[in-house]
C-alpha cells in the first residue's frame, strides 16, 4: 500500500530515449583529484567541532556532543574508519520511516517519510562538502548562482 502510494505520487523511473553528450556542451572540466586525498586528523576534528551538539541523534544514536566529548577515546577508531570510508558500502544506506502527520493516522498520505542516516555518513559528507565548498565559485557559472 505504501509502495503504491509513493509510486503514484512520484511516478516510475523510466529509461530515456535520448541522452545528452555532456562533452559536446563545452563545459570546463575541473581537476578534483584532491577530493580523494586522505582526510587529516585536523580536518576531521574541525568538522566535528562544527557539529551541532544536541541536534536529533542520528540512526546510530550519536550526536555531535558525543563526538566532541569522546574524541580522545574514539579518535583512533574514527580516523581508521575515515581512512577506509570508500570501502563502506553502507555509507549511502539509510532507513526510511514514516512519521504520522496527525493523530490516528491510517492512510499513507497521513504520514511523512523521513530518512535516517547514521552519523558517520553525515560526518564524511560534511568533510567532503567542506573540501568542495572552496571550489564552488570556480565550478558554478554566474548565471547558475545568486552570488
Amino acid at each position: 500500500m505504501i509502495d503504491e502510494f509513493y509510486e503514484d505520487l512520484l511516478g516510475k523511473n523510466i529509461d530515456r530515449e535520448r541522452t545528452i553528450n555532456l562533452d559536446e556542451l563545452g563545459i570546463l572540466s575541473h581537476d578534483l583529484a584532491d577530493l580523494e586525498l586522505p582526510f587529516t586528523e585536523e580536518e576531521v576534528w574541525k568538522t566535528i567541532k562544527k557539529l551541532p551538539p544536541d541536534k536529533a541523534p542520528h540512526l546510530d544514536g550519536f550526536t555531535g556532543r558525543f563526538y566532541k566529548a569522546c574524541w580522545p577515546i574514539i579518535k583512533s577508531d574514527i580516523m581508521a574508519a575515515v581512512g577506509d570510508f570508500a570501502g563502506f558500502e553502507v555509507l549511502n544506506a539509510a532507513y526510511i520511516t514514516l512519521l504520522p502527520k496527525k493523530e490516528e493516522a491510517e492512510q499513507p498520505r497521513d504520514f511523512r517519510p523521513i530518512s535516517l542516516v547514521h552519523s558517520f555518513a553525515k560526518l564524511i559528507t560534511k568533510m567532503l562538502a567542506n573540501r568542495l565548498a572552496c571550489r564552488l565559485q570556480q565550478m558554478v557559472s554566474p548565471n547558475q548562482s545568486l552570488l
